[in-house]
């Protein structure tokens, strides 16, 4: 390309650039221009440079609230599989699923018709050993019988009490009990099942206390004790609160997971009319006591590239304020500022128009405050607020 030929492109470029640069300014003149107008006020008077109309809310504190939400799994303190100690067929069920039953309570009865005949030859051997044992003490009284003839006479006699004692025992377990008070379930056992010991003739759960077993993260176990309050919530009603409180935390944290596991006990009554049955999953939420923080609107806060910042209405005048966001909660963000304290009013509404320093009127101030902040006549204060929510 020739030299006149380049020289004539890098002018071009040139002349189109500072066009650009021309277009931008003016465009921003006029934008700056058109705010004044609708600052000074209509009806071709004078321009004059009013305050920014916005709407402010007060700053005020709310504890901070941290919680560890977990699905935890239902359990119950002592829950067993009931067995029966021997093999027989069954005569006897004296229970039905979903019976509260007390300890020692029979709930399966076996085949015992041996084990009572047993018993009756075991006392009638019992009661001639405790015959001879008798005359046996009455002949050594009189010197009439060896040492050793009274000694295996009370020798037979321990036997056979002894006897006694093994065929009670195992008349006792042909009668199956509870081992402690609880509910039973459901179970598969029928009058003349044939049972061995491992056959499960019921089980048992120990209802009066309900647990639940969640994991909390590992960064939270500095702050975990037992007595802290927490609520569950379970699918069969959602709606429902079930209150409690921790008991036992584990030494370790699972290396996996990087959670430690969590045990607390339910309400018994609250848990029941919900319908919570062990074994169920629910949703355990744990709430830690939190300081102090400063609340405001969520709509105050702003962004830009050096972080987040609010304005605050300071003696009419509005200043920047950066600010750290902590928590959110429902319509309120929880933060931290340097210079920001409770009580101050900060701006909800009309943010866009803004600068650090610049004059400000609250919408919700007294009329008369306002008028004169325009340098109009009280009785002109509504024309103001019309024409900054116009031209917003």
């Amino acid at each position: 390309m020739a030299l006149w030929k380049q020289f004539l492109l890098c002018l071009v470029v040139v002349v189109l650039a500072a066009g650009g640069w021309y277009y931008h300014q003016n465009r921003e003149s006029a934008a700056d221009g058109a705010t004044t107008a609708r600052q000074g006020g209509g009806g071709g008077g004078p321009m004059r440079f009013g305050p920014t109309y916005v709407v402010t809310d007060a700053v005020t504190t709310v504890a901070e609230n941290d919680q560890v939400r977990s699905v935890g799994t239902v359990k119950v303190p002592r829950s067993v599989n009931v067995y029966p100690q021997v093999s027989a067929i069954v005569t006897e069920v004296l229970f039905k699923a979903g019976d509260k039953v007390a300890k020692d309570q029979p709930l399966v009865c076996l085949d015992d018709s041996d084990q009572r005949v047993a018993l009756d030859l075991a006392n009638v051997a019992l009661k001639d050993a405790k015959a001879a044992l008798d005359r046996a003490q009455k002949l050594a009284s009189s010197r009439n019988i060896a040492v050793s003839a009274l000694e295996d006479a009370q020798s037979v006699e321990r036997k056979a009490q002894i006897a006694v004692l093994s065929a009670q025992i195992a008349l006792d377990r042909r009668t199956i009990t509870a081992p402690f008070e609880g509910v039973v379930g459901l179970t598969d056992i029928s009058v003349g099942d044939f049972v061995t010991s491992s056959t499960i003739v019921a089980t048992l759960d120990d209802v009066s206390t309900l647990l639940v077993s969640f994991p909390v993260p590992e960064r939270y176990s500095g702050r975990l004790a037992e007595g802290l309050p927490v609520t569950a919530v379970a699918a069969s009603k959602p709606d429902a609160r079930i209150s409690g409180q921790v008991t036992s935390i584990d030494t370790r944290v699972d290396p996996a997971a990087r959670t430690l596991k969590v045990e607390a006990s339910l309400d018994a009554a609250e848990a029941n009319a919900v319908g919570v049955k062990p074994g169920m999953s629910v949703v355990v939420t744990l709430s830690f006591g939190g300081e102090e923080r400063l609340a405001i609107p969520a709509l105050s806060i702003q962004w830009d590239r050096n972080g987040s910042y609010i304005w605050v209405v300071d003696a009419d005048t509005a200043k920047r304020v950066p600010i750290k966001v902590l928590e959110r909660q429902s319509g309120q963000v929880l933060v931290s500022g340097d210079g920001l304290e409770k009580g101050d009013r900060v701006v909800v509404e009309g943010l866009q128009r803004l600068r650090d320093g610049a004059k400000v009127a609250e919408l919700g101030a007294d009329q008369t405050t306002r008028a004169e902040a325009e340098g109009g006549k009280p009785g002109q204060a509504g024309a103001a607020p019309a024409a900054a929510a116009k031209g917003s």
